[in-house]
C-alpha cells in the first residue's frame, strides 16, 4: 500500500467520524468578528455579512471578478485575491487598486484611479476579501445580517410588496 493509500485510510475516516461528532467544523464557524474603525472590519454570523462587507461583494462582482474569478479565489491569469489581502496587507491592497501594478510583461493589473465607484468602496472590497480568508465567509453571494439591515431598506422592501399586493388586491375587486 502507498504512502497516499495508507494516509487516506487512516486520517479521512477520523477526520469523518469527528466531522460527524461535531469536534471538527472544518472552518464552518458560526461567527467572525474584525471590528473597529480601520479598513477590513467584517461580521460574519451563520454565512451572513455585515451591510458594508456585503457592498464590497458587490463591487467585487462589478469590477474584480472578471479577472480575479468568483469569490477572489483567482484565475488562470489573475491572483487570488483571498491570499493577496492576508499576505500583503491594506496599504498595499489599496495601492494596487488606485496606481495598478504590472505582475511581469504582458500581465497587468490596471488602475483604477479614474473609478470614483471603486475608489470610495476599496475598504469595503478589502473588508469581503478578509471575511472571505479570515472570517469563514463562504462561496457565493451573502445575506445581510437581518438586525444590521437599516430601517428604511425593510420597509422600503416590505413596501414595494405590500403596494403591489394591494394593486393587485384592487384589480381583483375592480373585476
Amino acid at each position: 500500500m502507498t504512502l497516499f493509500a495508507r494516509a487516506r485510510h487512516g486520517i479521512l475516516p477520523t477526520f469523518a467520524a469527528l466531522l460527524t461528532l461535531g469536534l471538527v467544523q472544518a472552518g464552518l464557524a458560526e461567527e467572525h468578528r474584525v471590528t473597529g474603525e480601520a479598513p477590513g472590519a467584517f461580521v460574519v454570523e451563520d454565512g451572513k455579512v455585515d451591510p458594508d462587507t456585503y457592498e464590497g461583494y458587490l463591487i467585487y462582482t462589478r469590477v474584480c471578478m472578471a479577472c480575479h474569478g468568483p469569490d477572489g479565489l483567482g484565475s488562470s491569469f489573475a491572483p487570488n485575491l483571498v491570499r493577496a489581502v492576508e499576505r500583503r496587507g491594506w496599504e498595499n491592497f489599496a495601492g494596487t487598486i488606485a496606481s495598478g501594478r504590472e505582475v511581469q510583461p504582458g500581465q497587468v493589473m490596471p488602475s483604477f484611479a479614474d473609478d470614483p465607484n471603486v475608489m470610495g468602496n476599496i475598504p469595503k472590497i478589502f473588508s469581503y476579501l478578509r471575511a472571505r480568508g479570515e472570517g469563514g465567509l463562504g462561496r457565493g453571494r451573502p445575506e445581510i445580517i437581518e438586525s444590521m439591515q437599516e430601517p428604511d431598506a425593510k420597509s422600503d422592501a416590505n413596501g414595494v410588496a405590500g403596494e403591489q399586493e394591494a394593486e393587485a388586491a384592487e384589480e381583483a375587486n375592480a373585476e
